[in-house]
């Protein structure tokens, strides 16, 4: 009786370390690449945090200057521009409160002189509010 083996041909010493290196580039590739692409993702948050950083910096540096400026003023111009002393921090850092804005604005319509009023009347909508909101 003759009996036939199903089983896949021996390799050879060679053959079987070739494929061990094939297989081992394979996998040494695969790790560099998940270790460059994790650098890269690591190196971009370090750049996004230190822009980030950065601006934030800057934009500190920007609102102690204004600060300064307005503390330079004296109390006549400061008054002009509806600001006392103790509210200079505030009005720079989150801007003029609604009520004086609307203050401000109110009291210029009404020191338009009574010609300029008439002649706005006359005029189109937005010619008159060109006339009542210099620039």
């Amino acid at each position: 009786m003759s009996q036939t083996h199903n089983c896949a041909p021996l390799f050879s010493f060679f053959e079987c370390e070739q494929q061990a290196r094939i297989k081992r580039s394979l996998v040494i590739q695969a790790c560099i690449r998940g270790t460059t692409r994790a650098f890269a993702q690591w190196l971009r948050v370090l750049a996004l945090r230190g822009t980030r950083w950065a601006r934030g910096l800057s934009a500190h540096h920007r609102l102690r200057r204004a600060v300064r400026e307005l503390h330079r003023l004296d109390d006549r111009m400061l008054r002009d521009i509806g600001v006392t002393r103790g509210e200079i921090e505030s009005a720079v850092r989150d801007g003029l409160p609604a009520r004086m804005m609307r203050k401000s604005r109110h009291r210029d319509l009404n020191r338009i002189p009574a010609r300029r009023q008439a002649a706005s009347r006359k005029m189109k909508p937005r010619a008159a509010r060109m006339l009542a909101d210099p620039i």
